[in-house]
Order: C-alpha cells, then sequence, then structure tokens
C-alpha cells in the first residue's frame, strides 16, 4: 500500500470516528512525516511497519477517547422543514475538514521570496566554485612547477650532475605533493557540492510532497 492510499483511508477513519478536526491534522502530519523519513521507495515497507490504517486509526481514537467509527447518516429533518414541505438538498457531513494550508502558504512564501534568496544563493555558490577551482589550479601549478623541475633537472644533470640531482629531487617532491593533495581536495569539494544539492532537491521535494498530499488528502476526506 502506498502513502497517499494509507493516508487516506487513515483520515477517513479517524473522521467516521468522530475525531475532533485538529487532533486529525496533528496524528496526519506525524504518519505522513514517517513516511517522508522513510523516502518514496520505502513506502509499502513503511505502510507494512504501520501496520493496518483501520487498526491504527482505532488506536488513535482510543487516545483520544472517541468512541470508533461513527459516521453520521441523514435523517428526516435533513429533506423536510418545519412546515411539513418536502425539500431536496445535499446533505454536508458533519466531518467536512478544512484543508490544511499551511504548507501552501509556505510553498508561496518560498516561490515570491525566490527573487531575494536565489540570486543570492547562487552568487553564494558561484563564489565557492571559484574559489574551489582556484585552490585546485594553484594545487595543479605544484605539480606543474614539479614537472618542469624534474625535465630540466634532467638535462642539467648532464652539465652539472649535483645541480641537476638536486632539481629532480624538488621535481619529484614536488609532483608527489601535488598528487597527495589535489586528489582528495577535489574528492572534498565534489562530495561537499553533492550533499549540499542533495539536501536542496530533498527539501523541495518534502516540501512539494507535503503540498500535494495534503490537497490530495483533503479532496478524497
Amino acid at each position: 500500500m502506498k502513502r497517499l492510499e494509507y493516508m487516506t483511508i487513515l483520515r477517513q477513519k479517524l473522521v467516521d470516528g468522530g475525531l475532533g478536526n485538529d487532533e486529525i491534522n496533528d496524528a496526519l502530519e506525524f504518519y505522513e512525516e514517517l513516511f517522508l523519513d522513510g523516502g518514496y521507495e520505502n513506502e509499502e515497507q513503511t505502510a507494512q511497519n504501520l501496520g493496518d490504517p483501520e487498526m491504527l486509526a482505532k488506536q488513535i481514537l482510543a487516545e483520544n477517547g472517541a468512541v470508533g467509527f461513527v459516521k453520521p447518516q441523514p435523517t428526516m429533518d435533513d429533506y423536510v422543514d418545519n412546515r411539513g414541505a418536502q425539500q431536496t438538498q445535499t446533505t454536508q457531513p458533519a466531518y467536512n475538514i478544512a484543508p490544511d494550508n499551511r504548507r501552501t502558504a509556505l510553498l508561496i512564501i518560498v516561490l515570491v521570496t525566490s527573487i531575494v534568496w536565489a540570486p543570492t544563493l547562487i552568487g553564494l555558490l558561484s563564489g565557492a566554485f571559484a574559489v574551489a577551482v582556484g585552490l585546485a589550479a594553484v594545487i595543479f601549478s605544484i605539480g606543474c612547477v614539479g614537472v618542469g623541475l624534474l625535465v630540466t633537472g634532467g638535462v642539467t644533470a648532464f652539465q652539472a650532475p649535483p645541480v641537476g640531482v638536486l632539481m629532480i629531487g624538488v621535481g619529484l617532491f614536488l609532483i608527489g605533493l601535488g598528487v597527495l593533495i589535489f586528489m582528495p581536495f577535489c574528492k572534498f569539494v565534489i562530495g561537499l557540492f553533492k550533499k549540499f544539492f542533495t539536501w536542496v532537491i530533498g527539501a523541495l521535494r518534502k516540501l512539494f510532497n507535503n503540498v500535494n498530499n495534503s490537497k490530495a488528502v483533503s479532496d478524497n476526506g
């Protein structure tokens, strides 16, 4: 069972049990977080771990002092006025729940304020990328200098062996130093940027999923 189906059944059972709107929203928000923490690919496993939604709803109702699944039934008073005149009307259940617009409002705020924070974020990322590229270039140049000294030392060794050997030694040292620093530095920078973008994508996905789920559950509720 997927998250949306599970949460829809759970909401309906809580509504049928006569639980208040605030308690329903608090309970759904809690279990929604469990699904989001488990990840989209593990929704069925999360639902299995939570157990049958009807049993979970009974447990929540019992904890909040509700009596059970009691859905209001229409009576003749819903169709006949006080003067006995027959009238046709649509009976509205007493348990209609207003959609929770908090996450939708948050999404709107994020989108509206993006004209401020988006350029700032891009600027900071660009600056960080420039610094990383600059440091990588410096480290790479150390290795290039080492290669140059190694070649020059090899040529010089035929004319002035002590100087040539010294240049070769320094060149090898610089090459080793460049390789020793350059590779871990590149891995660190790439990993750092990867973690940052993963966090941003996860936060946006969580925000959109919460908004979509709130709308879907409200429509089915």
